[in-house]
């Protein structure tokens, strides 16, 4: 059993490879369990390095009663994703804690493998695939290196012995992939436990909450446009519709599925498919105007944004029609005519400047460009970095600071409006993107994310009208120059400088949305797709599953046979291989080996019936004798018995 004892190097080994499975879950388990597993690791490394045994059982025993309730308080439990994941590394760290045989390692190693499958289950993520594929193979190499009975095998041997085993799964996986019966949702779907923050924009709206999406270079989502994109000052992805305003904050007043007012268009339309990003929240941003959706589970609120009856908890497509222009059909209607202009406490200066304003100018539109003359024609200032305002935030705004983001003019503009009499509702959503060339799609961030204003104006209905664009280009500051230009392909200007970083970029977004196109999005209909191309009839789940049966049969039996071509040890042999070959070469040549005889009296046989080969072949057989039964010498390598094989080409004997 001695000799069955782990080593230093082997515990280094193993620990490291348990070190970066763990790490691929770190964002879920509690703090305290990583570091008691990293506390457990450095103990027992200390003890093998000074050739000392495993620390003393009751330790471990003490480390697992205290730390169990612990994680039961954590988790309530001790099933599902999060709580089974944070057992499973608390008892590998403890096991790591008493490892003394390869027996323990075996055990490690399956927890390897079972907590990168957890991470994988947790998360849709292509980069988190590719991190744990390569965890896996170094484990795999680790493990066949420290298991090893006789002298440890270098590092290039096992990785490439590894990734031959890899290799040799990979069909089966494929397989499995293609035609294992789907569940209704993706695995990562069934999840229901979400604890994280969730990013981007929410149903308020208050001073300072989209100038912090400004500067994150998160996707919210992407676009595929059927035909030609609209032009950037029509590209407006409309979100939520705030109505309710207290003197400081925009809310979400209601949710009307009544449906929206009837459009007639006056612009072009457009079919597009919106890809949106888990965002925990139920509007889909759509291009305005939108009157048409695909999707089943989403409609049309009576302000037209687009809803889904529950939480995007996972990347969906969305198919969509907009129109660039519309107009209502109908008028207003009193009572959302009444929610529109409700009046509120507060902002004393701006609502005198409202009715100053508006006894200057009775017509609607006219008194809407008079506000927006305002902004452009008075020191109003664009900036990420506002002073702060009081109670009164608007008169703040309009009257001292004069500096702000989008959220500000929106806000104010709004509040103009309903003071003389307008309807009026602030939007917010995202505008521009974009176009990843690679992919004919376009890229939203959080750092499009917009606010602009709708008023309503009898004959013509809802109008769109973006107070910001009204700022002059020499009054933006600082670093919001660069966000102003939303057709730009990344929003900081030493990205823009570095153009390879940038296509970079863009060539790596084109790989995650294959990724999620066509390994994520694979599931029930696609694979009833898949078994129509093998022109299967009615396809079903019975025939599915013969399918399934017949392709693992043939998989099988191709790993047997890899299996047992590696168990002969005449078809492992390098140099074995390549004396065949020569062997056969000699046959094609008239000179057939016999059964009985060795190497060099083959070589005998043939100098004597062949002497313009003599001297090749038996140079070519002494070689092999030396590589198959001689001592590992210096004067002849495996490298050169195989050129000398490869070049030698015998014609047969004239007659």
């Amino acid at each position: 059993m001695d000799t069955e004892r782990v080593s230093f190097e082997q515990l280094a080994g193993i620990s490291a490879c348990f070190a970066l499975a763990v790490l691929s879950r770190i964002t879920s388990l509690p703090l305290w369990v990583p570091l008691i597993v990293i506390l457990c690791g450095a103990i027992r490394l200390f003890t093998a390095r000074n050739g000392r045994s495993s620390p003393p059982r009751w330790l471990v025993f003490t480390l697992a009663a205290l730390t169990t309730p612990l994680l039961f308080l954590r988790f309530h439990t001790f099933n599902g994703l999060d709580a089974g994941t944070a057992l499973l590394a608390l008892m590998g760290g403890l096991k790591l804690l008493e490892t003394k045989t390869r027996r323990d390692i075996y055990i490690i190693t399956l927890i390897i493998y079972f907590v990168s499958l957890s991470a994988l289950l947790d998360s849709n993520s292509f980069w988190l695939l590719a991190y744990l594929i390569a965890v896996s193979w170094l484990t795999t190499a680790a493990l066949l290196r420290l298991t090893s009975r006789g002298a440890a095998p270098d590092w290039r041997r096992c990785f490439r012995h590894a990734g031959r085993l890899l290799g040799q799964a990979l069909p089966l996986t494929l397989v499995f992939w293609l035609l294992f019966p789907r569940f209704a949702a993706p695995l990562w779907q069934i999840r229901s436990d979400f604890h994280g923050a969730q990013s981007g924009l929410s149903d308020t709206m208050s001073p300072g909450d989209i100038d912090k999406l400004a500067l994150s270079d998160e996707i919210a989502f992407r676009v595929h446009f059927e035909g030609a994109a609209p032009p950037s000052r029509d590209r407006y992805w409309r979100g939520p519709v705030l109505h309710d305003f207290d003197g400081r904050t925009w809310r979400v007043t209601e949710l009307d599925f009544g449906g929206a007012p009837a459009l007639q268009p006056q612009g072009p339309v457009y079919h597009y498919t919106v890809m949106m990003e888990p965002s925990h929240q139920r509007w889909i941003f759509a291009l305005d105007w939108p009157v048409h959706s695909a999707l089943e589970a989403a409609g049309l609120t009576s302000d037209y944004t687009l809803m889904q009856a529950f939480p995007i908890s996972h990347p969906i497509d969305v198919v969509a029609t907009s129109y660039s222009k519309a107009r209502a059909t109908d008028s207003l209607n009193p009572r959302m005519r009444r929610r529109d202009t409700h009046s509120f406490n507060g902002n004393p200066r701006t609502l005198q400047f409202a009715r100053n304003l508006r006894g200057e100018h009775p017509d609607d539109m006219d008194y809407v460009r008079a506000v927006l003359a305002t902004f452009n024609q008075q020191p109003f200032y664009y900036t990420l970095t506002p002073p702060k305002l009081g109670n009164d935030s608007v008169d703040g705004f309009l009257f001292d600071t004069r500096r702000g983001f989008c959220e500000h003019y929106a806000s104010a503009f709004a509040v103009l409006m309903r003071a003389a009499g307008i309807p009026a509702r602030v939007v917010t959503g995202y505008q521009g993107g974009t176009l990843n060339p690679y992919g004919d799609y376009w890229i939203l961030r959080q750092s499009d994310a917009h606010a602009w204003d709708e008023v309503w104006i009898d004959g013509s209905g809802w109008i769109r009208i973006d107070p910001t664009a009204a700022i002059a280009p020499e009054r933006v500051e600082g670093e919001m120059a660069d966000a102003t230009n939303p057709d730009e392909a990344l929003a900081s200007r030493w990205q823009r400088n570095a153009g390879w970083f940038a296509g970079a970029r863009l060539r790596l977004d084109v790989l995650r949305e294959i990724w999620r196109e066509r390994i994520l999005d694979f599931d029930q209909d696609s694979q009833q797709r898949l078994l129509k191309m093998f022109r299967i009839p009615e396809p079903d789940g019975q025939k599915l599953v013969m399918v399934l049966a017949a392709a693992m049969g043939l998989v099988l039996c191709w790993l047997t046979w890899q299996v047992r071509r590696e168990l002969d040890p005449r078809s492992n042999d390098a140099a074995t291989r390549a004396y065949a070959r020569l062997c056969s070469r000699l046959a094609a040549a008239g000179l057939p080996r016999l059964p009985h005889e060795g190497a060099e009296s083959y070589a005998a046989r043939v100098a004597r019936q062949r002497p313009d080969l003599a001297h090749t072949v038996t140079a070519i057989c002494r070689q092999y004798s030396a590589l198959r039964y001689a001592a590992p010498s210096t004067s002849i390598t495996l490298g050169q018995f195989e050129a000398a094989v490869r070049t030698f080409r015998p014609r047969h004997s004239p007659k």
